[in-house]
């Protein structure tokens, strides 16, 4: 298999690194952090004045010193009755975590709480001398008290609170914030360009039809800035990687998803093909059927939101995503004979 090109993550916050890691897992490059790298690099002087400004410093700064393509970000609370502040000071306006949270409550006495938390990602390649930018905001209002309680208990999350979930920023899982946070939204706009910019323009996507006493599993897909297919159900599968064969590929995807192990029974000899404009590519689905050999059954949920087992003719009732349906129903006949076939 050829090699993964390398991603960096310039930014020395675990919990951030967590959060985009989660979110970009699964295009095929070798992510990074700082930590990875073979020698210590100092950390750049972030002098703009604005989000944008310090996220391109930082990107081109990694990258020229590592020649690595890499992604970093700047972000901040944005609180409106404070006229933006802290903004691009949110991390220095205090030696602590706590420091900061105090001077922000203490400056908030008597005000309005509307807020904002706004982030810029930066990706830029060494190699081409190009960057890409991306932008996301989320509204909420400041609590009066810390909630110290979460997943997520870094810089201002325990007094940032979003209406919509009804809870702050800290409490959140890393799927919830994901699902709806302002790094999250700039993170969505960034996968979708290193996916076009980096990923191959023909996608071959090995597909799992997977058997078990009869019935067939599927996956609840959990893509919340896709909301084409974000809560519809699908076969598990992924993008090949470059040198990778059909079975290693199907293995891999479906012990990532899922939890399972399984092995090929038989490839069905229908194909579907689909033109992604928005994306600029063509898939290729390629459906095998599978039978499970061993796991767990823990799945991935950065990708899914739940797994089940159902009747071949029932699973025409479900709301399936894009092409799956279609895709189904064409090959049902031929799967049904393999069932029988192979008494699976």
């Amino acid at each position: 298999m050829m090699q993964r090109q390398k991603l960096l993550i310039a930014t020395t916050n675990e919990g951030k690194y967590e959060e985009i890691v989660h979110f970009l897992g699964d295009l095929p490059f070798e992510l990074m952090n700082l930590r990875d790298l073979n020698e210590k690099i100092s950390e750049p002087e972030e002098t703009e004045l604005t989000f944008e400004g310090n996220a391109l410093l930082k990107a081109r700064y990694y990258a020229e010193k590592t020649g690595l393509l890499t992604l970093a970000d700047d972000g901040g609370l944005c609180i409106d009755a404070l006229n933006g502040w802290p903004g691009v000071e949110s991390a220095r306006i205090g030696r602590t975590k706590e420091d900061r949270i105090t001077k922000i409550l203490e400056a908030l006495k008597n005000k309005d709480r509307a807020a904002a938390f706004m982030a810029v990602l930066t990706c830029f390649d060494p190699n081409q001398k190009i960057h890409f930018s991306a932008a996301g905001e989320l509204s909420g209002r400041i609590l009066e008290q810390p909630v110290e309680k979460g997943e997520t208990m870094w810089g201002c999350n325990s007094i940032f609170y979003v209406e919509k979930i009804g809870k702050t920023y800290g409490e959140m899982t890393v799927q919830e914030k994901n699902s709806v946070s302002h790094r999250g939204k700039a993170l969505f706009k960034i996968k979708h360009y290193l996916q076009n910019q980096y990923g191959p323009k023909h996608v071959p996507v090995p597909v799992a039809l997977i058997i078990k006493d009869g019935k067939i599993l599927v996956s609840l897909r959990n893509d919340p800035h896709r909301p084409e297919f974000h809560k519809k159900w699908e076969f598990p599968g992924g993008v090949m990687e470059f040198g990778e064969e059909v079975h290693e590929n199907l293995k891999r995807e479906i012990k990532e998803e899922t939890g399972y192990e399984i092995e090929v029974v038989k490839q069905l000899q229908y194909i579907k093909v689909k033109w992604r404009p928005e994306w600029r590519y063509q898939v290729y689905l390629i459906p095998f059927v599978c039978r499970i050999t061993g796991g767990d059954g823990q799945y991935s949920d950065a990708e899914i939101l739940e797994v089940k087992y159902v009747d071949l003719d029932e699973m025409l009732k479900l709301d399936l995503v894009g092409d799956n349906k279609q895709m189904y129903q064409t090959l049902l006949p031929e799967l049904k004979q393999v069932l029988a076939e192979y008494h699976l």
